[in-house]
């Protein structure tokens, strides 16, 4: 739970509550634990999770100011899906009363088709009633929340990665000035049908150390603007190629051609590729600030 903002009630600490990580079974097969990505991501799989959430309810009644005998707490779960740090689509909520129950283990299943990019797991602890007897500063609505964490994992193959290190610019790009950028994206629109992974490599500046440690800290802004510069170079060149069209048609999976269509297809769904370029050429203004929204990061 962040403390970031001061609630005007009081809440539990983080003693109180004890969870298990969440664990992840394709098909209610083997079950293991992820902490970034979900390996092997397969969208026909159903993907089960669940957890175990644990409540001390003397410490509770504490925490709160609210009589043990009065205190009704619920337990929510919301599943969210798509780019971005807010959940573009919710496809699952559960909640359960603990009624008493000090041990509450969460479980539920979700159809891998309905998932994009990444999901997004929040769960709470809220008041379920109020209470009729309680201290000044005790929860009082329904629906107050008095604990949250939030779990993300992103879907492998799903975001685009590839290879990122610090190297010295002025080698790899001699006295020009290109060489004093805080980055380089070294990759070749010549071959379409090259494996996405093995066709960008991007260089961060070895002399930015500030830089390169704002990557390391993954700075949200920071890395949506490298991002952007990643996703706008592959899309503009794709979009200006003459076989575009049949490209983004027959594009094989994986390759730099059906990356830079998914790209594109997200930016600007059921358009054409005519209609793209005319926005290209025309409005580079608004088709640049289009895959920056696109490149958004999500939190970590």
């Amino acid at each position: 739970m962040s403390s970031r903002i001061a609630l005007p009630f009081l809440t539990l600490r983080e003693s109180t509550v004890r969870t298990s990580q969440w664990e992840l079974s394709f098909n209610g097969d083997h079950w293991t634990t992820h902490d970034e990505f979900v390996p092997d991501w397969d969208p026909a799989s159903t993907l089960w999770f669940r957890r175990q959430v644990s409540l001390d309810a003397e410490a509770s009644a504490s925490d709160l100011g609210i009589p043990s005998e009065e205190l009704r707490l619920s337990l929510a779960v919301r599943v969210g899906t798509g780019q971005g740090r807010i959940p573009r689509t919710i496809i699952h909520r559960e909640a359960r009363e603990f009624v008493g129950q000090e041990n509450v283990e969460l479980s539920f299943a979700v159809a891998g088709e309905r998932l994009s990019a990444l999901i997004d797991i929040s769960t709470e602890i809220v008041l379920a009633a109020p209470p009729e007897r309680a201290d000044q500063l005790a929860p009082s609505r329904a629906g107050d929340r008095l604990w949250q964490d939030r779990s993300r994992l992103r879907l492998e193959g799903e975001e685009p990665r590839f290879p990122i290190e610090v190297a010295d610019l002025s080698k790899l790009l001699g006295n020009a000035l290109a060489a004093s950028a805080p980055w380089y994206l070294h990759w070749s629109p010549r071959d379409w049908t090259r494996d996405f992974h093995g066709a960008i490599r991007l260089y961060l500046s070895e002399a930015e150390p500030e830089f390169v440690s704002k990557i390391e800290a993954q700075d949200p802004h920071i890395l949506q603007a490298i991002l952007s510069d990643v996703i706008g170079q592959v899309c503009e060149r794709l979009v200006a190629d003459p076989s575009a069209a049949d490209l983004i048609a027959n594009s094989e999976p994986g390759t730099l051609a059906a990356q830079a269509s998914a790209w594109l297809r997200e930016a600007w769904p059921n358009r054409d590729v005519a209609h793209i370029r005319a926005l290209l050429e025309n409005r580079p203004g608004a088709f640049r600030s289009t895959l920056l929204a696109l490149a958004e990061q999500s939190e970590t």
